[in-house]
C-alpha cells in the first residue's frame, strides 16, 4: 500500500458555506477562530482558503500561529488578532507587521504597549468577567476610560469571553459588557465581540456588537443540543484498507490478548495505518469507523496501525472513514471534538477538496 494512507480532506465549500450561513442567519460580520491548527483542519490551509474567499480577519491563540500564517506571501494583507499575551521581546517587531492585532489582557499591559510605541490602532482590549484566564478585571475600568480619554486613543476592537454554562449567567455578561463598551465609548473600537460559537446559538444577534466570534462552527463540528441545521462537517479523516488478516490461531492481535477482545470472529481483522503516534488515541477502541458505507468496531489501537472487526466483504484498498459522525465521538471516545482533532498531527495530510 502507498505510504500515505490515511489523510484528513477539507472541504473548501462546507467552510465556505458554514460562514455564509452564521454571516446571513445573524447579519453580522464573522471572526473566524483558527487557532490550534484550525482545530485541527490545518491552519494554513484553511487560512488560504478563507482568505481566496474573501474573509481576511482571523483569531488565533498564539504569536507563532499568526507567523505561520503571514509566512505566506498571499496572506501578508490578512489581519490577525491574538488573544495571548505577546512577549515584550516581540515589540519592536510587531510595530513593523501591522498585520498582527495583539491583545492587551490587563490595563498593566495596555500601558506596557503603548508605551513602547505599539498603536492603539493594533490593539484589542480584552474584559474579564471572571473567567479567571485573562482580561482587564472589571476593578480597572474607571481607570481604562480616564487612560482612554487622556491619551485619546482609537483601538483596532474590544471583546470578551463567553464562559458561563447557565443561559442567564451569559446573558448577564453579554449586558455587563454591553455596558462597558459605552462606558469606554463604542466610537473608540472598530471591532466589538463576545459570542463564540455557543454564545451564537444560544443569543443571537446582539445589536451593539460588529463581529460574532466563531471556531467550532465554522468547521460544522457540533453535538447533540448544540444544533444548527444550515453547518456542515468541513473534515473527514479517510483512508484505505491496508491488509485483512486471519487470527484464530493466534493468542494477540497486536499487543491486545485475543481474549480480551470479546470477538468470536477473527478471520477479518482489518489493518489501517494509523495509530496514537498520529494522534489517533487508544481511547478510539470500541468505537466505531465506516467501510463501503458500512459500520465496523474498532478494536485496537496501536503507535503507527489500528485493526479492525471486519468481514468477509472488505478488501485490501477499500475506503475506511474515521470519526463518521461528531455528535457519537463524545459517548464513544469521552473526549470532546475539539479534543479530539488538534491531536491528528501531522503525519496525517491535510488536503483541501
Amino acid at each position: 500500500m502507498e505510504t500515505k494512507s490515511f489523510f484528513m480532506e477539507i472541504s473548501e465549500k462546507n467552510l465556505v458555506n458554514n460562514i455564509n450561513y452564521l454571516k446571513e442567519k445573524y447579519k453580522k460580520s464573522i471572526l473566524p477562530v483558527i487557532k490550534a491548527n484550525a482545530y485541527g483542519h490545518g491552519i494554513e490551509l484553511v487560512a488560504k482558503a478563507l482568505y481566496k474567499n474573501g474573509y481576511k480577519e482571523f483569531s488565533v491563540a498564539r504569536l507563532n500561529e499568526a507567523l505561520k500564517i503571514l509566512k505566506n506571501e498571499e496572506l501578508k494583507e490578512c489581519k490577525i488578532l491574538v488573544f495571548e499575551t505577546i512577549d515584550q521581546s516581540y515589540f519592536s517587531y510587531i510595530k513593523n507587521y501591522d498585520s498582527i492585532i495583539v491583545t492587551a489582557n490587563s490595563f498593566r499591559e495596555l500601558k506596557n504597549l503603548v508605551a513602547n510605541g505599539i498603536s492603539s490602532k493594533q490593539i484589542q482590549l480584552k474584559i474579564d468577567f471572571g473567567f479567571g484566564r485573562n482580561g482587564i478585571e472589571i476593578s480597572d475600568i474607571l481607570k481604562l476610560k480616564s487612560y482612554i480619554v487622556d491619551k485619546n486613543l482609537e483601538f483596532s476592537g474590544i471583546y470578551s469571553h463567553l464562559y458561563a454554562t447557565d443561559f442567564n449567567e451569559g446573558k448577564e455578561i453579554i449586558d455587563r459588557f454591553s455596558e462597558i463598551v459605552l462606558f469606554l465609548g463604542k466610537e473608540n473600537f472598530q471591532m466589538i465581540h463576545i459570542q463564540n460559537s455557543i454564545g451564537i446559538l444560544f443569543y443571537g444577534t446582539q445589536d451593539f456588537m460588529t463581529h460574532m466570534r466563531s471556531g467550532i462552527f465554522i468547521y460544522g463540528l457540533q453535538e447533540e443540543g448544540f444544533f444548527h441545521e444550515g453547518l456542515k462537517q468541513v473534515f473527514q479523516l479517510k483512508g484505505k484498507v491496508a491488509g485483512i488478516k486471519d487470527i484464530k490461531d493466534s493468542k494477540y492481535l497486536a499487543y491486545t490478548l485475543k481474549d480480551d477482545l470479546s470477538n468470536e470472529d477473527y478471520k477479518n481483522i482489518v489493518k489501517i495505518k494509523i495509530g496514537y503516534g498520529d494522534g489517533f488515541l487508544k481511547c478510539n477502541e470500541k468505537s466505531m469507523c465506516i467501510i463501503n458505507k458500512k459500520p465496523y468496531k474498532i478494536l485496537s489501537v496501536t503507535m503507527d496501525n489500528t485493526f479492525i472487526a471486519g468481514d468477509n466483504s472488505i478488501c485490501e484498498g477499500d475506503e475506511v472513514i474515521l470519526y463518521p459522525d461528531t455528535n457519537l465521538i463524545r459517548n464513544s471516545t469521552g473526549m470532546h471534538i475539539c479534543e479530539v482533532l488538534p491531536l491528528i498531527n501531522d503525519r496525517i495530510e491535510r488536503i483541501l477538496k
